[in-house]
């Protein structure tokens, strides 16, 4: 029989269902990542009511699902009757009356999860947002580095940064893409706790982000590249080199996220040594009447 046992801390949800997680600590690291942070800063993400949820069988811990609001829910991959676990799941959100706009986890979960909420929410419909690739590296494959150099993001490059970010969310020109105050809080963010590094080459031409370190891996992700710089393996190098530093710091792994629509980074990941481990889906909900196909 399956239940779900909600946590007020993170540290709550590690102490019992970590073990759980830690036997697929890459394919997890989005929402063990999530909770380590939670753990170390129950803040780090805002002052909304953080959902924080352990999914057991017989009370033994399955698999979880994390919400940091107004985000979507992230489930973990399940053990056993994937389809009883979300059925359980479902339920308990409905009881409780917990709104939120969409899910993301493995596909198997995500698909299961998804019918079975557009199931007990009739008018509501499910659409994938996203096609996600999970990779892992647990050593870098030497290649030709583009001309610069990886180097920590400092106060200088607070403004640049934070256009970056922006136009990272939103895909535009970043000479198009208006700063936000939330970009430029996280460009505050990561420069202070020296989680953002730029591939120097004459200036900054390219980012990436430590994120989410986990008990024995790290992720890396916020990769962006402005289009005038793009095509001349800025991306790729700096992810290297960043994934070598962070593996010579002692992490066992470097976890990151391909979009399956972009058909360059599944192309330069793995030649660098990343490994696919499986796929990752975004659903949004929506009324059914206002839902594109």
């Amino acid at each position: 029989m399956y239940d779900v046992v909600q946590h007020a801390h993170a540290r709550e949800l590690l102490a019992r269902s970590g073990a759980c997680l830690e036997k697929r600590e890459s394919e997890n690291n989005l929402p063990y990542g999530l909770a380590h942070t939670l753990a170390r800063d129950p803040r780090y993400y805002g002052d909304e009511p953080l959902l924080l949820l352990s999914i057991e069988e017989s009370g033994r811990p399955v698999g979880v699902a994390v919400r940091t609001p107004p985000l979507r829910i992230v489930l973990s991959r399940f053990d056993l009757d994937i389809e009883a676990a979300m059925d359980r799941l479902v339920g308990f959100l409905r009881d409780n009356g917990v709104q939120f706009p969409g899910i993301v986890g493995p596909e198997s979960e995500a698909r299961c999860f998804a019918d079975a909420w557009v199931k007990a929410n009739p008018g509501l419909a499910a659409a994938i947002s996203t096609r996600l690739r999970v990779f892992e590296a647990r050593s870098v494959v030497d290649v030709p580095l583009a001309p610069g150099s990886l180097r920590l993001a400092e106060t200088e490059d607070l403004a640049l940064m934070a256009k970056w970010i922006e136009a990272f969310s939103r895909e535009e020109a970043v000479g198009e893409a208006s700063v936000s105050a939330e970009a430029m809080e996280k460009a505050k963010k990561y420069i202070g706790e020296e989680s953002m590094y730029i591939w120097d080459h004459d200036g900054p031409v390219s980012i990436a982000k430590e994120s989410r370190a986990m008990k024995t891996g790290t992720n890396v992700g916020l990769v962006y590249t402005p289009p005038e710089f793009r095509g001349r393996g800025y991306a790729t190098s700096c992810v290297h080199q960043l994934t070598k530093k962070l593996l010579a710091g002692g992490y066992r792994f470097c976890s990151l996220y391909t979009d399956l629509a972009n058909p360059t980074s599944n192309h330069i990941y793995p030649k660098i040594g990343y490994v696919p481990l499986g796929n990752t889906l975004i659903f949004d909900f929506e009324c059914a009447t206002g839902l594109a196909e």
